[in-house]
């Protein structure tokens, strides 16, 4: 046994289908996914359960608007966007695509950030996320890590939500790449406020990353009610001016979306 899934959407599945973890915990009345990891296409199929059990280690990857946090485990770990969760969180840098052809993809290299004591419980889980081609890295505090995270998902993401435009569309106009960069570093201001110091060299990482996906379909864009935890966070949390994420928020604010 190594982990059960609450809520096996794109990043559900592809931890899950990595982990190969025998459990779902999901509504859906049938779990069959096909999903291209880094060592090879699996097809993975847990046994499905309608309720929360007292598995353990339990995975959440619901949205965390969607999640009923007062019924989990407080053991439980969350693969969620967004700051605020009160469960430790295991930070994904996954640009997961669900294909034409019903497999879920990674358009990047998989990375999954964590707090190195939760290896006591989780090593099997890691382990087997290792061993399928994930980057795994222990450290001795993820909130840098998901605060990265939080800042690369209010720019972009948000801007295609009120745009219409795709994520190379709006990466590729020169002004609304510099307001995306100009946002990252607000966005670095802002936690360094709140006393969590990110590895320098946070926009041109998020360049990169950018340039790299740029096929790849925001999460926000199908859901925007997790802005709230994201591009919300940050603004609610700032202690000096943010004139380009609060354009972004405003822009998004335009669509009636935040």
């Amino acid at each position: 046994m190594t982990c059960a899934i609450f809520g096996p959407g794109l990043v559900g599945s592809f931890l899950g289908a990595a982990a190969q973890a025998p459990l779902a915990i999901s509504r859906q009345p049938h779990l069959a996914r096909w999903v291209e990891l880094p060592q090879g296409r699996v097809h993975w199929q847990p046994q499905r359960q309608a309720a929360s059990s007292t598995w353990l280690p339990l995975l959440i990857t619901t949205r965390f608007h969607h999640t009923p946090w007062a019924e989990l485990p407080g053991e439980a770990l969350a693969a969620q966007n967004g700051l605020g969760q009160p469960r430790p969180v295991a930070v994904c840098f996954l640009a997961l695509d669900h294909g034409e052809d019903g497999v879920i993809r990674c358009l990047s290299a998989p990375r999954v950030v964590v707090a190195q004591p939760l290896a006591h419980t989780w090593g099997a889980v890691f382990a087997a996320w290792r061993s399928a081609g994930i980057n795994v890295e222990l450290v001795a505090d993820s909130a840098p890590a998901q605060w990265e995270k939080a800042i690369l998902n209010a720019t972009v993401g948000p801007l295609c939500l009120a745009t219409g435009l795709s994520l190379a569309e709006v990466w590729t106009q020169p002004a609304l790449r510099t307001l995306i960069l100009a946002a990252t570093d607000e966005g670095e201001r802002i936690a360094l406020d709140q006393q969590i110091t990110i590895v320098p060299g946070l926009s041109a990482r998020a360049a990169d990353f950018f340039a790299r996906i740029a096929g790849h379909r925001p999460s926000v864009v199908a859901d925007p009610g997790e802005l709230p935890q994201v591009l919300g966070f940050l603004c609610r949390h700032a202690r000096q001016p943010i004139p380009a994420l609060t354009q972004i928020a405003d822009l998004v604010a335009r669509r009636g979306q935040l």
